[in-house]
């Protein structure tokens, strides 16, 4: 990876959000793991999601599930249990608030999905 873009990915004063975008096939997947690879021991937690589209497309209860493997893959730990979207929320806002953690969420196709598992740099840690 580039020295320079390595240097970027991990500024130590900020929340980053960054999205890869294009047509299926093209290796989208591929690059956000290579990245993920190189960078995650840098965190306190990290979470690679793959397949978002296929669990949300039950609804709510795959946007739950979603959230629970997010929590429990970032934070080492299987006792997570979320009743709903909205308290998944609040779950994941208080337990990552003061964490640096990546987070990579793989094929999303709704903003609904990025409400419940990623919506907003308060959400995290610096970092």
């Amino acid at each position: 990876m580039n020295q320079g873009l390595f240097r970027k990915l991990l500024r130590k004063d900020d929340v980053r959000f960054i999205g890869i975008y294009g047509a299926g096939g093209i290796g989208k997947t591929t690059i956000a793991k290579a990245i993920f690879n190189q960078i995650f021991q840098h965190f306190e937690g990290c979470c690679f999601l793959a397949d978002i589209r296929v669990e949300a497309s039950e609804k709510h209860a795959g946007l739950v599930t979603l959230q629970e493997e997010l929590l429990c893959e970032t934070l080492g730990s299987t006792n997570f249990i979320v009743d709903n979207v909205n308290s998944g929320v609040d779950l994941i806002k208080e337990k990552f608030c003061s964490k640096k953690v990546l987070t990579v969420l793989d094929d999303v196709n709704h903003e609904c999905q990025l409400e419940s598992l990623a919506s907003a740099q308060d959400w995290f840690g610096i970092g």
